[in-house]
């Protein structure tokens, strides 16, 4: 199989993963939970480039791994607090959760100019993320915000592109996944962050492995949508890198179901996976 002619070529774009300390919260239970200490050198020991966390004080010991930060934000008068504590703890970048589900267009653009003004001014990338339960939980909602900002301000709106909840939105079949999201393609080329929750049309987490350490028939199939998306993503005319989190939650809130296995095993593989897929995106025609 050669590459068409008018196919770009895969460029050097590095990806970046990060940990969500979601993975460890509560791991590997309530009452067994590790220490902050023993978090941080799981993070660092399976070769992250850092942590994606809220503001937490426990951050400052995070040593030499970087800090992805995330917030949710609804209100003008929470902003510059919120941005305050992540500057503090010395984030390199941030993704808010805006607003809620109900909230109006015009109150949302409004709150996003402002995110992005005082984000200027601490000189900070943001990016906002779609989720369940906030004003971007559906594509239709979060391209009205995007071309609502781009119409005041001339600017692309940074997304973090969070595939899990569209999925469920749309109740996605199988094999399906990447041909459905990558539309909008206006809400693909302004991401700048991805959550890389394994989902499928149903679930928005469900297990990489069994219990017998097999990688799930589920998995594999989101696995096609993962590569999928990197082989576009290696092919855009940019070496920003991809900011990647491949988000596994354990506990508070629960994502998983009882039958599932261990989370940080995921977490390990889904990111050795990962990193593979990227590596053969910038190989294979």
């Amino acid at each position: 199989m050669t590459r068409s002619k008018n196919a770009p070529a895969p460029t050097d774009r590095p990806l970046h993963l990060f940990a969500t300390l979601w993975s460890l919260r509560q791991y590997p239970s309530k009452a067994r939970e590790l220490s902050w200490e023993k978090k941080f050198a799981r993070v660092r020991a399976a070769g992250f480039q850092g942590v994606m966390s809220p503001p937490l004080p426990s951050l400052e010991e995070r040593g030499d791994l970087r800090y992805l930060a995330i917030t949710s934000l609804a209100e003008t008068q929470k902003v510059a607090p919120a941005l305050k504590a992540i500057q503090a703890l010395k984030a390199f970048a941030f993704d808010v959760q805006l607003g809620d589900y109900d909230s109006k267009l015009e109150d949302m653009v409004k709150l996003a100019i402002y995110i992005r003004d005082m984000a200027k001014e601490i000189g900070l990338p943001f990016a906002i993320e779609t989720h369940r339960n906030t004003f971007t939980e559906t594509p239709e909602v979060t391209v009205a915000l995007c071309r609502a900002y781009f119409e005041k301000t001339g600017e692309t709106l940074p997304l973090c592109l969070d595939h899990s909840h569209f999925a469920v939105v749309r109740h996605l079949a199988r094999d399906t996944f990447w041909e459905n999201l990558r539309e909008p393609v206006e809400l693909l080329a302004a991401a700048t962050q991805f959550h890389l929750r394994p989902f499928n049309g149903h679930h928005c987490q469900i297990p990489v492995l069994n219990n017998a350490g097999r990688r799930t028939p589920e998995y594999r199939d989101w696995l096609v949508y993962a590569d999928s998306l990197f082989r576009y993503l290696k092919r855009q005319p940019t070496q920003t890198p991809v900011l990647a989190v491949p988000e596994l939650g354990n506990a508070a809130p629960a994502y998983g179901l009882s039958c599932f296995s261990d989370t940080w095993k995921d977490v390990l593989t889904e990111q050795s996976d990962l990193r593979k897929l990227w590596s053969r995106a910038g190989r294979t025609p």
